[in-house]
C-alpha cells in the first residue's frame, strides 16, 4: 500500500504600518463569477472530498481491479472458444479454487496476493513469504482442490436437478481440474501436499506428468515437468532439512484426505466424461 504524506506549509506575510497603502484596484466585472465559484465549491465540499476519496480507494484497491480485469480477459478469450456461459463458469470455478488457497494461507498468517488469471494457463496466487514448514505448505496446498471439488459438486447436483448439460460440463471441468492439480509433482498442489506425507510420492507424480505432457504434447505440462524435476533435485540435496519433519498423526490425516479427494475427483471425472459422451 502506498503511503501518502501531507505537508503543511504556512505562508507568513509581514506588513509594515509605515508602508503606504496601495491604490485601489478596479474590480473586474468577472469577480462575481469567481466568488460564486468559490461559494459553490464550499457548498459542494462534501462531494469534492468524495471524489478525491474515491480516487484514493481506487488506487488502494487496485489489486482487486487487477484480479477483476484478468478474470474479464479470460472470460472474453474463452467466450470465443466455448461461449460466454461456459467461459464464465470456468473462470468462477478457477476463482473458487484459488479462494481456497487464499483463505487457508491468510488464516495461517501467510501474506498472499490476490489471484491472477492467465488464459490457457489458469489462475495463480503468490505467497509473499515461504511457509514455515511442510505441514503449513500442505494445508495451503490442499485447500484449493477442496474448494474446487466443492464447486464441482455444486455444479453436479444442480446439473442433475435441472437437467442442465452446461452445469454437468462445468462439473466435469471442475473435477478434472482437481485431479490434475493433485498430481504429486511440484509446483502443482499435489506436489505441495505430499511434502507433508512422503516426498517419495514425487517418484510417481513426475513420471506421470512427463508421460501425459509428452503424449498430449502440452507445453505447459512440459514446463511443469522441468520445474518438478528441478525442485525434486533441490529437495533431495536438502532432504535432512527440519522443514520436512512432520508428525505421524498429521501425515496420516493428510494422507487420508489427499487420497480420498483424489479418488472421488477421479471417479466423478470418469463418470461425467462417460455421461457427457453418451449425451
Amino acid at each position: 500500500m502506498d503511503e501518502h504524506k501531507d505537508h503543511d506549509f504556512d505562508l507568513i506575510k509581514k506588513e509594515s504600518i509605515l508602508e503606504p497603502e496601495p491604490p485601489e484596484k478596479k474590480k473586474s466585472k468577472w469577480a462575481w463569477l469567481t466568488s460564486f465559484g468559490g461559494l459553490f465549491l464550499l457548498l459542494k465540499a462534501g462531494k469534492v472530498w468524495a471524489i478525491f476519496k474515491g480516487i484514493f480507494i481506487f488506487l488502494k484497491f487496485g489489486k482487486f481491479l487487477t484480479t477483476g480485469l484478468s478474470m474479464l480477459l479470460m472470460i472474453i478469450v474463452y467466450t470465443y472458444m466455448y461461449g460466454w456461459k461456459y467461459a464464465v463458469g470456468i473462470v468462477l470455478l478457477l476463482f473458487i479454487h484459488e479462494m481456497g488457497h487464499l483463505t487457508a494461507s491468510r488464516r495461517l498468517g501467510i501474506d498472499t496476493s490476490l489471484p491472477m488469471f492467465i488464459p490457457f494457463i489458469g489462475a495463480i496466487i503468490q505467497m509473499k513469504q515461504e511457509p514455515k514448514d511442510a505441514k503449513t505448505e500442505s494445508i495451503v496446498g490442499i485447500a484449493g482442490p477442496v474448494f474446487g471439488a466443492f464447486g464441482a459438486f455444486l455444479c453436479l447436483i444442480f446439473g442433475e436437478l435441472l437437467g442442465s448439460g452446461l452445469l454437468l460440463a462445468l462439473a466435469y471441468f471442475g473435477f478434472l481440474l482437481t485431479v490434475f492439480n493433485l498430481i504429486p509433482a511440484h509446483p502443482l498442489d499435489g506436489g505441495r501436499i505430499v511434502t507433508a506425507i512422503s516426498l517419495k510420492l514425487w517418484i510417481i507424480g513426475i513420471p506421470v506428468m512427463i508421460f501425459f505432457s509428452l503424449y498430449y504434447f502440452n507445453p505447459i505440462g512440459i514446463l511443469i515437468c522441468i520445474l518438478a524435476t528441478k525442485k525434486a533435485w533441490e529437495v533431495w540435496k536438502d532432504r535432512d532439512n527440519p522443514y520436512y519433519d512432520t508428525d505421524l498423526g498429521f501425515r496420516f490425516k493428510m494422507g487420508v484426505s489427499y487420497f480420498t479427494l483424489f479418488a472421488l475427483s477421479a471417479y466423478y471425472t470418469y463418470t461425467l466424461h462417460e455421461m457427457l459422451n453418451r449425451g
